[in-house]
């Protein structure tokens, strides 16, 4: 039986060192490299940041880290939960940013996805007296179609969203769900030509209901909010988008090291463990990530885009993860403390630039991504703030 050359599987994949074989295994007599999370083959290609975001050209990826399953399955419902649940799942639809065609498009206003819960997103209306919610179309900011329940001796107001796929069944489950207190008054928000499919929705579900006759929404919105709910889910992707990206620099790191063990359960496994577990591995760091992005004027109209990064400093490695800084808006930095290494002598570090391209996409490509030069030292800001709080 030949035996497996670590200095060639090295020369072969880029890595300057082997320093564990656990992630090496035999396989007809050939070496073939062991999935990150689990023991099968690593046999596919992991998007260091998540496709859901569009793919841009020249974008480091993983190639042969993860296994199929774990890549689909487990981190897949990662990926979903940070696309649609939190602040980016309301910037993808505000830009119109789109992930592969061949996924099943999900309304994030709608529902939630991975567990996680819909975005909230809502105005009072004048016109009615109430509040509506709203959704993202096409980049443009409108009225939901969904019955909005308002209770008589509590004013609270409970919101269910309509789509035209729904049935009477699923309706009638969602009114129950809601948990609205009796008396109560209910009103609909729909545009005209949606009034058909979701009048005989409703007479289906309640067969006695009748209509009166409607009136106008505002056509102005006013001081919108967006509520939602950060799950566990939501930063375990974001720490798996930081340790993939370090891997994708650091060759000299396997990601199989022993160092590693505790970021990739984290990663991995789901659990009951109280939210705030969180800041064990994740924090806020407060300033910018890399020299002339971090003031507004700097960044010209229509321009986006995601910054990634990694270094190793004083025995810790460490990555960021910054989603969506705009012309006007700049996603909090994410840092992740991947594993400390004794071994670690000085500093390197690592950063890409992942910016979308202002005439929309060309080709398959949402953008392209940028080595840049070195990261700001965290030393000249204050502390990091903890992730959860």
């Amino acid at each position: 039986m030949r035996q497996c050359d670590s200095t060639r599987i090295a020369e072969h994949t880029g890595v300057k060192q082997i320093s564990s074989a656990s992630c090496l295994r035999l396989r007809d007599n050939e070496c073939v490299k062991k999935c990150l999370y689990c023991p099968a083959e690593a046999n596919s290609l992991e998007h260091v940041l998540p496709v859901a975001f569009g793919e841009f050209k020249d974008a480091p990826n993983l190639d042969g880290y993860i296994c199929k399953k774990c890549n689909e399955q487990r981190l897949g419902l990662l990926d979903q939960q940070i696309a649609r649940c939190g602040p980016e799942g309301l910037l993808r639809k505000f830009y119109a940013v789109e992930g592969r065609a061949e996924h099943k498009k999900v309304n994030p206003f709608v529902r939630g996805s991975a567990g996680g819960r819909r975005l909230e997103f809502s105005t009072f209306d004048a016109n009615i007296g109430a509040e509506v919610n709203l959704e993202i179309r096409n980049g443009k900011v409108t009225q939901m179609c969904e019955m909005i329940f308002v209770e008589t001796e509590s004013g609270k107001t409970h919101h269910l969203p309509l789509f035209e796929e729904m049935s009477a069944g699923q309706l009638l489950e969602a009114m129950v769900r809601l948990g609205v207190v009796e008396p109560y008054e209910t009103r609909l928000s729909y545009y005209p030509h949606e009034r058909e499919w979701v009048q005989k929705l409703i007479k289906e579900a309640c067969p006695a209901v009748t209509f009166s006759e409607g009136r106008p929404l505002s056509n102005i919105i006013e001081r919108p909010a967006v509520r939602f709910e950060l799950g566990e889910r939501y930063f375990r992707a974001i720490a798996k988008i930081g340790f993939h990206y370090f891997l994708s620099q650091f060759r000299n790191y396997t990601g199989h090291e022993e160092i590693f063990s505790r970021i990739r359960q984290f990663i991995y496994e789901d659990t009951n463990k109280p939210i705030q577990h969180v800041n064990d591995f994740m924090s806020v760091r407060q300033g910018s990530l890399f020299q002339g992005v971090s003031d507004p004027n700097a960044r010209a109209e229509g321009w986006r885009a995601h910054f990634l990064a990694a270094d190793t400093r004083d025995s810790v490695c460490a990555a960021y993860v910054q989603l969506f800084l705009t012309e006007d808006y700049a996603g909090q930095i994410n840092e992740i403390v991947l594993a400390r290494d004794p071994a670690v002598n000085g500093r390197a570090s690592f950063g890409h630039k992942y910016r979308y391209y202002p005439d929309g996409k060309r080709g398959k490509f949402s953008g392209e991504a940028k080595l840049l030069a070195t990261i700001i030292s965290a030393r000249t800001f204050p502390s990091s703030k903890p992730a959860v709080p």
